[in-house]
């Protein structure tokens, strides 16, 4: 009997464990459709969790015309969030998409709240719902939340300058010191973050007093346990396709264990019945689904999608040469069958005002480049194709451009060509035409090209190479 009493004693006065589940994840991009199988995993979850914390990694609207072109843009996107159970999210790049207002609006649309430390506004926008930083208390454990959003070598995140309109931004390493210390007496510190996978490895180097990273932007696929300085880093790539479950083991308020499973939506075997109705609800708009063009060979690059583009503002335009950024072509996959405006919402979601230069052969050269830098990748174009070499700085170099009619390049000469506004006010490169609107859209200019060639065939087409 007194054995049994000792064993009892020891037992009640062994170090007592605790667990945090968290799971989160990124690039949503309003793929809505996902959502009732998303929603019903999570569900799963949270009857074997259910102190369980669901986090996005921004990027929550555009890509999806249902919800981005809905009579209150984004909205549909909020109230799913809502009915899945979030509890918090970061901004994205895209949640300025439409402007400081609509962002506003998603911010009254939504029951939780968002943290992002290196952003302020304007006190005129008077954005509810925000915070650097946020805490949770879950079994015992303070749990401290910073949000993060990558800026670009303008100092804004990826989006059109014009949606800044009273947001501020600072690089996170900035700031994250004094939020740091300020969390410090919590048994666990994230960061939810929208910089990318590569910053976020850099920011692990640089703040080991994190305990995790719930990245986004980079759209990196994270499948197995990754740790940088002892901070675990993860990713569920995009589009509502994964989910990553992190699970925090503690011993007496002591981190002693964390660990992550990606898990797939796409293979979850159920679905939720109220998010399936509202998804069936929002999809029922007949707009969406009018043919606009046949689609006769299929399609399984960004490039050829590009040139699509690029053949569009071109022809309607009557310019010499058509470019777009890689960035702007939001799908790379396109299946032989009838092609809807929902497609090419969906392709071009951000519908941009079409801009005209005169730019030399030489600026033009430097376009290429600084698309190569600020967009990650060879700009996509009409009226020429070209070759190009990456240096050892990861730069392109040796740019060899030929005109659609089979000549070269000439450096010297004026060119008129074609962009969208977000490349005419991102790009760094040196030129003296300053651009001139079309006052058209993207958007518009490909629905009148597709009812002036209404069977499309670039399923083979490629304008540029890498040698």
């Amino acid at each position: 009997m007194a054995a049994c009493v000792a064993t009892l004693f020891l037992s009640a006065c062994g170090p007592k464990e605790q667990k945090i589940y968290i799971v989160s994840t990124n690039d949503m991009h309003a793929n809505i459709d996902n959502f009732p199988q998303m929603a019903a995993l999570i569900d799963s979850l949270r009857t074997v969790h259910p102190d369980l914390l669901v986090f996005g990694a921004g990027d929550n609207r555009s890509g999806n015309p249902i919800n981005d072109r809905y009579a209150e843009p984004a909205k549909p996107m909020y109230m799913l969030m809502n009915e899945v159970g979030f509890n918090l999210s970061c901004f994205g790049n895209h949640e300025w998409d439409g402007g400081p207002i609509a962002l506003r609006n998603a911010l009254g649309w939504a029951n939780f709240p968002f943290v992002c430390a290196n952003v302020t506004f304007d006190d005129t926008l008077q954005m509810p719902n925000v915070y650097p930083y946020t805490v949770f208390e879950r079994n015992g454990l303070k749990i401290g939340v910073i949000g993060a959003i990558q800026l670009g070598e303008n100092g804004l995140p990826d989006f059109h300058p014009k949606n800044a309109n009273g947001s501020h931004f600072v690089p996170i390493g900035e700031v994250l010191p004094q939020y740091l210390d300020k969390l410090s007496n919590c048994n666990a510190i994230f960061l939810l973050s929208h910089c990318g996978y590569e910053a976020d490895r850099e920011t692990a180097e640089h703040f080991p007093q994190l305990t995790a990273i719930f990245g986004g932007h980079s759209h990196t696929r994270v499948a197995e346990r990754q740790l940088v300085n002892n901070v675990m880093i993860t990713q569920a790539e995009a589009k509502v396709k994964f989910l990553t479950l992190s699970t925090f083991t503690f011993l007496d308020g002591k981190l002693v264990d964390k660990n992550m499973q990606l898990l797939s939506i796409k293979d979850f075997p159920k679905s939720n019945e109220i998010v399936a109705s509202m998804v069936k609800d929002y999809n029922s708009d007949p707009y969406f689904s009018t043919v606009v063009a046949q689609n006769l060979t299929p399609v399984e690059s960004y490039e050829s999608l590009g040139c699509l583009m690029t053949d569009a503002i071109r022809e309607l335009s009557g310019a010499d040469m058509a470019f777009q950024n890689p960035g702007g072509v939001r799908f790379d996959t396109l299946s032989a069958r009838p092609v809807t405006i929902k497609d090419i919402f969906a392709l071009d979601p951000f519908d941009n005002e079409i801009i005209q230069f005169t730019l030399s052969g030489q600026e033009i050269i430097d376009l290429m480049k600084s698309c190569f830098v600020t967009d990650h990748g060879p700009i996509y174009c009409s009226g020429c194709s070209y070759t190009y070499k990456v240096d050892d700085n990861g730069e392109m170099s040796d740019v060899k451009v030929k005109l659609a009619n089979g000549k070269p390049l000439d450096l010297k000469a004026k060119y008129n060509i074609v962009m969208n506004s977000y490349m005419s006010s991102v790009f760094d490169y040196e030129h003296e035409d300053a651009g001139t609107s079309t006052f058209r859209s993207s958007n518009d200019m490909m629905l009148e090209f597709l009812s002036l060639h209404p069977e499309l065939d670039y399923g083979k087409v490629s304008r540029v190479t890498e040698e």
